[in-house]
């Protein structure tokens, strides 16, 4: 059964196998779900860098399965960069491996006197020290792992994780990441180098033939539907000619623009070219393929995707296919975000442009360089000069280097904001501000909105239905492009596990779990203030959308979020009801 935790003390150099409960496998699933509840249970820190804050990487009960796009796993922790819940997500085949080496959870607890990795067998653990490894970058450490380990796969961090940069992020397999929210600079706070996981044990499933069948079916049909051919094509690039040409809402110099006046250089057309792609899978999938592999300059990684583009591209204005891939290559290599990296140099741009910085700073760091951003990426990573206070990112730099730029701080409670400008997607900014972090992963309703398929009023509603759903997928797990919904993949998680689960039960346990993330969030600090977004987006004119050529009005944007927390039963400031804790199974944390 799918119940499996193997529990790593770093402090005292021990493990402890156990099993998850069936009633809380019941209640939330698995993969972020568990993640979550197991967070609240065993997270003692008063602060994410604290040996009390959990490392947790999870699984679900369809992970390393015969479904398509079965790739996938998570990392639960505190995030640095907000101070509250993160479950971030990582393709490839590291999740299937820590199947095969016997666990379907791995909570990771303490901190060690030296540098550690640790490496995972269905015997348990062995520790062994990194003191050799430390000070590597994250490419040097996974191949000097591999040499070591040549049957595993290795979860590890850079420098980034190492200096405590608040959106350092977890690498695998070189160019996948556990990438948002900074649970690299948690593993570095630990001391823990890497997690490297081995093992050949079968992953079981309750009712196999079943499973074997519906998989067969899922994967035809799959084969022939419209968006797993355009994703196998163009990948998530796609979005970069949509969102400047349809949606006006590509991020562009910091979010002043939605649209970029070199936008066809970006486009993947372009970089199919420029970049010599080849298309590439996650394990479990080899229909969709959305990973598309770059080479040039002697160099070869997986990507670039949309939203690295959108933040170190269009966003600091680069305009040509190399200069992106050379950004991601970078961030790659030394474990940093895409995202977050992107939006905190962009806002550096902005801040210099508007001199703000210190006059080497303010001559130095320009838009539209490259030469600029990847001394930046490197500053950061090292937390060099200018790079030390970019390495708490948009909020925390804002607040130390002033000069009103705050407004150009882009980030909602402390979480840099991704997928589309706000300018051109009212749906999108109402989404962010109400999930458990800033993240186009919570929900995605651009294109609805950019195809006109959205009614205002009918948001808040939609969000809330929309959040539950991607939090029950996020607990299976299975990625966001396999494009089907409940009606097929409930038959899958009841012949993975033996239970009997409906789709009712799966938008309870999505709503659960939102309750208890906001729950802990709030706990540790999260408050209702920072339910809004950047001054930017409500004093300068919508490009799109449901608001295009209108301010979005600060009373109205409270009026819908008031209105999700009615719909989920949340006080005005956001706290589940005791009445809502009662009907969810909830106690109060």
């Amino acid at each position: 059964m799918f119940d499996r935790i193997l529990r790593v003390d770093l402090t005292e150099q021990k493990f402890e196998k156990g099993n998850i409960p069936q009633e809380t496998l019941k209640k939330f699933i698995g993969g972020k779900g568990v993640g979550m509840k197991l967070l609240t249970e065993e997270d003692t820190s008063n602060d994410p860098f604290d040996p009390g804050n959990p490392l947790i990487f999870v699984t679900g009960p369809l992970t390393g399965s015969l479904i398509q796009t079965s790739g996938r796993s998570a990392l639960v922790t505190r995030s640095p960069l907000t101070n509250t819940f993160l479950d971030s997500h990582a393709g490839g085949h590291f999740g299937p491996a820590l199947r095969r080496a016997g666990w379907d959870y791995l909570l990771i607890k303490g901190a060690s006197d030296e540098h550690v990795y640790i490496h995972v067998t269905p015997e348990g653990v062995r520790f062994e020290g990194a003191n050799r490894l430390w000070g590597s970058d994250a490419f040097s450490t996974e191949k000097a792992l591999w040499k070591k380990h040549p049957r595993s796969k290795v979860a590890c961090i850079g420098q980034a994780g190492e200096n405590l940069v608040r959106f350092a992020s977890v690498g695998t397999e070189l160019f996948r990441h556990f990438g948002r929210g900074g649970a690299g600079a948690v593993m570095g706070s630990k001391n823990l180098k890497a997690v490297v996981v081995e093992g050949d044990l079968p992953i079981k499933m309750a009712n196999t033939g079943e499973f074997t069948n519906l998989s067969i079916s899922l994967t035809k049909d799959l084969k022939e539907h419209p968006n797993a051919k355009n994703r196998r094509e163009l990948g998530t690039m796609m979005w970069i000619r949509m969102g400047h040409e349809i949606g006006n809402f590509l991020p562009t110099k910091n979010f002043q623009m939605g649209q970029f006046e070199h936008y066809e250089n970006i486009t993947a057309e372009s970089m199919k070219e420029k970049l010599n792609w080849s298309s590439k899978g996650c394990y479990g999938c080899g229909v969709i393929m959305c990973s598309k592999v770059s080479k040039w300059d002697g160099k070869e990684m997986e990507g670039p995707e949309y939203e690295t583009t959108a933040y170190l591209g269009s966003g600091c204005l680069l305009k040509e296919p190399e200069e992106v891939a050379e950004a991601n290559w970078l961030c790659d290599k030394f474990g940093l975000d895409t995202i977050s990296t992107g939006v905190t140099i962009s806002y550096a741009m902005e801040s210099a442009e508007k001199k703000v910085l210190n006059s080497e700073d303010n001559s130095e760091i320009k838009f539209g360089s490259s030469e600029s951003v990847n001394k930046l990426i490197e500053k950061i990573a090292l937390r060099e000069g200018i790079g030390d206070i970019l390495a708490e990112g948009t909020r925390r730099s804002s607040e130390k280097i002033g000069g009103g730029s705050e407004y150009w701080a882009i980030q909602t409670a402390g979480m840099e904001l991704s997928g589309v400008n706000p300018l051109g997607s009212y749906s999108m900014a109402l989404s962010l501000v109400t999930s458990d972090f800033a993240s186009h992963t919570r929900l995605w309703t651009a294109t609805a909105e950019m195809n006109q398929d959205l009614v205002l009023e009918e948001l808040p509603q939609l969000i809330v239905d929309g959040q539950d759903e991607i939090n029950a997928r996020n607990s299976l797990i299975v990625c966001d492009f396999l494009p089907y919904g409940f009606d097929r993949l409930v038959p899958f998680l009841n012949a993975a596990t033996g239970l009997d689960y409906s789709t009712e039960e799966l938008m309870e346990a999505g709503g659960r779990m939102q309750s208890l993330s906001r729950m802990y969030s709030m706990k540790k600090g999260r408050t209702h203030k920072e339910d809004t977004l950047p001054d930017r987006f409500f004093e300068e004119e919508s490009f799109a959308g449901l608001m295009k050529g209108q301010r979005i009005r600060r009373e109205f944007l409270e009026e819908q979020i008031q209105e999700v927390f009615k719909i989920r039963g949340w006080n005005t400031e956001g706290f589940p009801t005791n009445e809502t804790l009662e009907r969810l199974g909830l106690s109060k944390l």
